[in-house]
């Protein structure tokens, strides 16, 4: 099979193998005929980082057509329509930017029906394009929502979530699904070029996080009734802003973000109970793989993680996934060749958009 590995050189970081051997599956596994693909950001930083070694597999989102079931496996058939996120870019034997990709089905969703159509707009789940951007996210999601919030026991009628950076990938996902999984209100931010989609996909209330006012309108509309958040930019100064944005909340805040940050990583309030805060720690990893290695760290999936996670990924999230829209999509056209251009895109920024190919 054709698949992108890592080159050895990080100045020109892929290559195109034609003849590398089709993965085995095993009971657990499903094998997947790949369709389409999407950059993610923890691909390039993979090599940068050097956890990447010269002849792995790139990439970690695909799409395809299910051509193979573990014996262990439910939910999924020869056949089914889906997306699927993989621990890609440590394995010479596995990852998604291949023509075959073996996937953990706790990574993978299953959709009616896809088409080889490129549809640019954020629109319903419909194309290979579309489901190839969304996985990654949805997990994250899933791991967020279910597991490190856990806001299926914790919420009640009219709180309130922040969801700062709502134009990102993952962020345009989490409006719709706190809306509607939770019916939560949501507050969200973004560059005011975003604002009017942002709302026509489910955020009651946007601010433009340039606003060196914005804490204090979120605050405002907030009413102390923020109780969850979920930074998808996960720098020290927006999770700050993150949780100041909370401070007229009394009773119990959760908090979570997606690059481990906590009370350590900013300056807490002192004239708050911070014994009320509580950080979530969301690594999509976790959910298809019982650790993962981040720089000089192993970090370990929670024991009771997949308890929360299992019924969210298998039983909520399919009720929901028909009426959510991918975000916008920018489509290169040089096939398993795309990937370079694919990481300049994605090193240099890329808002309300994600870059995304076909094979």
């Amino acid at each position: 099979m054709k698949a992108v590995v890592f080159s050895g050189d990080k100045q020109s970081p892929t290559d195109v193998k034609d003849s590398l051997p089709i993965p085995t599956i095993s009971a657990d596994e499903i094998l997947i005929k790949a369709k389409a693909f999407a950059i993610n950001p923890t691909d390039w930083k993979s090599v940068d980082s050097g956890n990447c070694s010269a002849g792995d597999i790139l990439g970690c989102d695909v799409s395809g057509v299910v051509v193979e079931v573990g014996e262990n496996v439910p939910h999924f058939q020869k056949g089914d329509f889906v997306g699927a996120f993989v621990v890609g870019n440590v394995s010479s034997t596995n990852g998604a930017f291949a023509e075959f990709v073996v996937a953990n089905p706790f990574g993978c969703i299953k959709y009616d029906q896809l088409e080889d159509k490129v549809v640019e707009n954020s629109s319903p789940i419909t194309t290979f394009l579309g489901a190839a951007s969304a996985t990654l996210g949805l997990v994250t999601i899933g791991d967020s929502f279910s597991y490190q919030l856990r806001i299926g026991e914790r919420y009640s009628e009219g709180d309130y979530i922040l969801i700062w950076g709502g134009a990102t990938a993952t962020g345009v996902l989490a409006i719709q699904l706190a809306k509607s999984i939770y019916g939560l209100n949501v507050i969200t931010t973004a560059s005011a070029k975003n604002h009017e989609y942002l709302k026509t996909i489910g955020a009651d209330y946007v601010f433009d996080y340039h606003d060196d006012k914005v804490v204090g309108q979120i605050r405002e509309i907030g009413r102390g009734l923020i109780k969850f958040a979920l930074d998808t930019i996960a720098k020290p100064d927006t999770f700050q802003k993150v949780y100041d944005s909370t401070s007229e909340v009394s009773g119990d805040v959760y908090l979570d973000s997606l690059l481990f940050l906590d009370g350590n990583s900013i300056k807490l309030n002192e004239n708050r109970d911070n014994s009320k805060i509580h950080f979530g720690k969301t690594l999509a990893y976790l959910a298809i793989t019982e650790s993962k290695k981040i720089g000089s760290s192993i970090l370990k999936r929670p024991k009771d993680m997949l308890k929360y996670y299992e019924p969210w990924w298998f039983d909520i999230l399919p009720k929901n996934i028909g009426s959510i829209k991918h975000t916008n999509l920018k489509v290169l056209s040089n096939g398993l060749n795309s990937v370079d251009e694919g990481f300049k895109l994605s090193k240099e920024g890329v808002s309300s958009e994600k870059v995304v190919f076909s094979i």
